[in-house]
């Protein structure tokens, strides 16, 4: 994905990027749906098979890693399909469900590397992020969450890269990476950034939120009812996003080279 003729079927304007999203999800949406809630059944019977824990034990901390793997391998598969479909219509050549779901076989194990790298990133980060325990002194939080989101949806832009790019699935990771730094960092993509990433972070804002307050409130499996529902819901629509936007910064790229 390197900003080609495709790009230029992408309409210039933010509002233009966000409405091409959100009616090319649409397009695809009894897929993308059926997907999420696969992702929510997985989710769902990863939870259910293993007994219950407490968080701050070592089963507890099994159950949570399984969950969380379980739903990244998910979450890699719809951001895969996800960006195939958006890619395939920029290139006028309209995929069938069954056409996307097999060429995001070839793809979503690339994805799913890059997806544990950005993972990895946000976990170091997230005392720093202000969603969930505040560092010390709290006030710190104020002037490192803006970066931290910044940092989180720039690398969000690597997942759709990596699903897109001409390179081999091991090579895809690195191009994912580098590419989404690359773009990011072109001063004419600021504004789109802060777009894109406060999207990116909406779900984890929204599920820290939800878990709070089920917790406080002694709801059983509160990690379970505010992560899986959330995530389920909202991966496709916000890779829709991340994939229009990352296509519009390779687009925006190439034209500054050829200026």
């Amino acid at each position: 994905m390197t900003g080609g003729p495709e790009a230029e079927r992408l309409p210039p304007s933010i509002g233009g990027l966000v409405d091409f999203a959100f009616t090319t999800y649409v397009s695809h949406a009894p897929l993308y749906l059926g997907l999420a809630l696969a992702v929510l059944l997985i989710g769902t019977a990863v939870e259910f098979a293993i007994p219950a824990a407490k968080l701050d034990t070592p089963s507890g901390a099994l159950k949570l890693f399984a969950i969380q793997f379980a739903a990244m391998c998910a979450d890699a598969y719809v951001i895969t399909a996800v960006a195939i479909g958006v890619g395939t219509r920029l290139a006028g050549e309209p995929a069938s469900w069954g056409q996307i779901a097999r060429a995001s076989l070839t793809r979503w194990l690339a994805v799913l590397a890059t997806l544990m790298i950005v993972q990895l990133v946000a976990f170091y980060t997230a005392p720093l992020s202000g969603l969930g325990p505040l560092p010390d002194p709290p006030v710190l939080a104020v002037f490192t969450a803006p970066f931290v989101w910044l940092i989180w949806g720039i690398l969000s832009l690597a997942l759709p890269i990596a699903a897109l790019a001409d390179e081999p699935p091991a090579f895809a990771i690195f191009a994912g990476l580098s590419r989404a730094i690359s773009y990011s960092m072109r001063v004419q993509n600021l504004a789109r950034l802060v777009l894109v990433a406060f999207v990116s972070i909406l779900p984890n804002l929204l599920q820290a939120i939800v878990e709070d307050v089920l917790v406080k409130n002694h709801v059983p499996r509160p990690f379970y009812w505010a992560d899986i529902p959330i995530d389920a819901l909202t991966v496709g629509v916000i890779a829709a996003l991340q994939t229009v936007f990352a296509i519009d910064f390779a687009r925006r790229a190439a034209d500054q080279r050829s200026a």
